[in-house]
C-alpha cells in the first residue's frame, strides 16, 4: 500500500488530489478527495450516485475503459494521459498515470493556468489547440468534460510538447451514443471543442473560482 497521506499533493481539483508517486518520479497518483466523496456520493439527494456499484470510483472506471479502447489500435497516440493502473493507498484507491512534464521537468501546467499566467492566450496555444482537436478526431476519443482545467501542455512518453487531456475523457452517459457511433462522437468532439474556445475567449476577470487541476 502506498503511503500518501503525509505528502503534500502536487495539485488539487474539485474531486481529486494528485500526488507524486513515492517510488517513481515519472508517475503520479490520483486519489479522491474525502470532502468531494461526502458531498457528491454520500450526501442526501444523491440517490442516483449511490446506485452505482463503483460509487465515487466510477470516474476511474470510465477513464480506464477509454484508455483501453485507445489501445485497440496499435501505434495510435491519443492525446490523453497514459494510465498505468490502480493501486491501494492510505487515502483509498489510487489511479496511477504518467506525469506530463513542463519545461522545468515538473508537472505541466493546465491550459487554464497557462492562460492566466500569460494574461491571455499563450503564443503556442492556437497551434496546440488545433493539433489537439485533430488528434481527438483521428483517434475517436470519447470526451466527457472538455475544459481548460483538464488539459495540460507538456511532454510525456509519446512526445511533445503538446496538449494532453488528463481528466474528463470516457463515456459518461447511460446510453453510450458516442461509443456506439463514430459519426456522433465526432460531432460531439467538435461541439465540445467549440465550447472550449468560447470559454477561453471569456474575459479573464470572469474566471473567478475556475479550476486549476483535475
Amino acid at each position: 500500500m502506498l503511503q500518501l497521506s503525509h505528502s503534500r499533493p502536487l495539485a488539487l481539483g474539485h474531486q481529486r488530489a494528485v500526488h507524486q508517486h513515492p517510488h517513481d518520479p515519472d508517475l503520479v497518483v490520483k486519489t479522491m478527495r474525502p470532502e468531494s466523496v461526502a458531498k457528491r456520493w454520500e450526501g442526501r439527494g444523491n440517490w442516483a450516485h449511490r446506485l452505482l456499484r463503483t460509487r465515487h470510483y466510477s470516474g476511474y472506471v470510465r477513464e480506464v475503459k477509454e484508455y483501453v479502447a485507445m489501445r485497440v489500435h496499435p501505434g495510435a497516440s491519443p492525446p490523453i494521459a497514459r494510465i498505468v493502473g490502480l493501486v491501494d493507498t492510505d487515502l483509498g484507491l489510487g489511479l496511477v498515470c504518467e506525469k506530463v512534464r513542463g519545461p522545468d521537468g515538473g508537472m505541466a501546467p493546465t491550459l487554464l493556468q497557462s492562460w492566466l499566467d500569460h494574461g491571455g492566450e499563450p503564443p503556442w496555444a492556437a497551434a496546440a489547440l488545433e493539433a489537439f482537436r485533430e488528434d481527438l478526431l483521428r483517434c475517436d476519443v470519447v470526451v466527457g468534460d472538455l475544459n481548460a482545467a483538464n488539459l495540460v501542455y507538456g511532454s510525456d512518453s509519446a512526445g511533445g510538447p503538446r496538449l494532453v487531456m488528463i481528466d474528463g475523457f470516457g463515456e459518461k452517459h447511460a446510453i453510450p451514443l458516442s461509443s456506439m457511433s463514430r459519426h456522433y462522437n465526432r460531432h460531439m468532439i467538435r461541439r465540445r471543442y467549440r465550447r472550449l474556445l468560447r470559454d477561453l475567449a471569456t474575459p479573464l476577470s470572469e474566471w473567478t473560482g475556475a479550476r486549476t487541476a483535475p
